[in-house]
């Protein structure tokens, strides 16, 4: 069992430390060697000569982590972290970060904003900072650690899709969205981004105008999605423009799926806007019967006015 030692040493003699070293080496060498088991008794003796070495204190963290002595583990860790800061933060850090009292991450938070200030180009420690304030719903301090790993890293999709996801925590829409088409503005055949693009504007209520082109954009790369081929179809009729197409279009979907009440409704609703009342009331009472026992209000609306307007 690995002990946990408190009391400091005195400072190590020439001849000690030469020991020390020895002995620090053949553990790193074993280590690397991937011989684990070998190398613990190396390290023990290691600690035992010099408790105050950072990498010795990782080391022995990380055997008292596979141990399960927690107590231990975070002793030492600790220490590690306060013998050596830049090198050894991660595992102290993370350790406080999953303590279930808030006060402890906060102060995890706070040590790694002020190394992060200090250490500008760890992309590592600016990105566990960044998942920590996400954990804690600070999301517009995890936005501003953002910028900074862009400075690093550079902009990119993950970049991107960072900030959207951030932006949309926050409920700010219109700025989720910028983001959205601020990165297909670089790599418009970005599938995953086009579908994103389409789906935060149906979330949000965008008008004809917008849905339009976003879900051309998907179909486009999608062609056999019906379920965009109806929402384009249903949107080329609010717009009302292009109506042929959206016949068409209208006209595949209840082709692939005779009995789906929603595509029965568009192209009812397509053709009445074409002047044929026939169609579009024998397309509506389709859509009807096929709702089922609950009929969505919106088919009913658009029966109802079809009717009272073609008699």
């Amino acid at each position: 069992m690995l002990g946990v030692h408190a009391k400091e040493t005195p400072k190590l003699s020439v001849e000690e430390e030469q020991q020390f070293l020895y002995y620090f080496y053949e553990a790193e060498r074993l280590i690397q060697l991937q011989q684990i088991e070998q190398a613990k008794p190396v390290v023990e003796f290691c600690y035992a000569l010099n408790p105050n070495d950072a990498t010795i204190n990782n080391y022995m963290g990380l055997y008292a982590q596979a141990e399960e002595q927690t107590d231990a583990m975070a002793m030492y860790f600790r220490r590690a972290y306060e013998l050596n800061p830049q090198e050894y933060w991660y595992n102290h850090h993370v350790l406080l970060l999953q303590s279930d009292d808030k006060k402890i991450q906060q102060q995890a938070v706070k040590q790694m904003a002020e190394m992060a200030k200090k250490d500008t180009k760890n992309a590592e420690l600016h990105g566990v900072l960044q998942k920590a304030y996400i954990v804690l719903k600070q999301y517009r301090q995890a936005l501003e650690v953002q910028d900074r790993l862009d400075s690093i890293n550079g902009y990119d999709a993950m970049s991107a899709m960072q900030r959207y996801r951030l932006n949309a925590m926050m409920k700010n829409n219109k700025q989720a969205i910028y983001e959205i088409e601020r990165y297909l503005d670089i790599d418009p055949d970005n599938y995953q981004f086009q579908v994103f693009r389409m789906q935060l504007y149906e979330q949000t209520h965008q008008p004809p105008e917008k849905m339009v082109p976003a879900y051309e954009a998907v179909l486009r790369m999608d062609s056999r999605n019906i379920v965009v081929m109806n929402n384009l179809a249903w949107n080329l009729c609010l717009l009302g423009k292009n109506l042929m197409q959206a016949e068409e279009l209208s006209r595949i979907t209840i082709m692939r799926e005779p009995s789906n009440p929603i595509y029965l409704d568009t192209y009812g609703w397509i053709m009445y806007q074409l002047g044929d009342c026939q169609s579009a009331l024998f397309y509506l009472e389709r859509a009807i019967e096929n709702s089922g026992e609950k009929v969505e209000k919106e088919i009913e609306t658009h029966y109802k006015e079809v009717k009272k307007k073609c008699k």
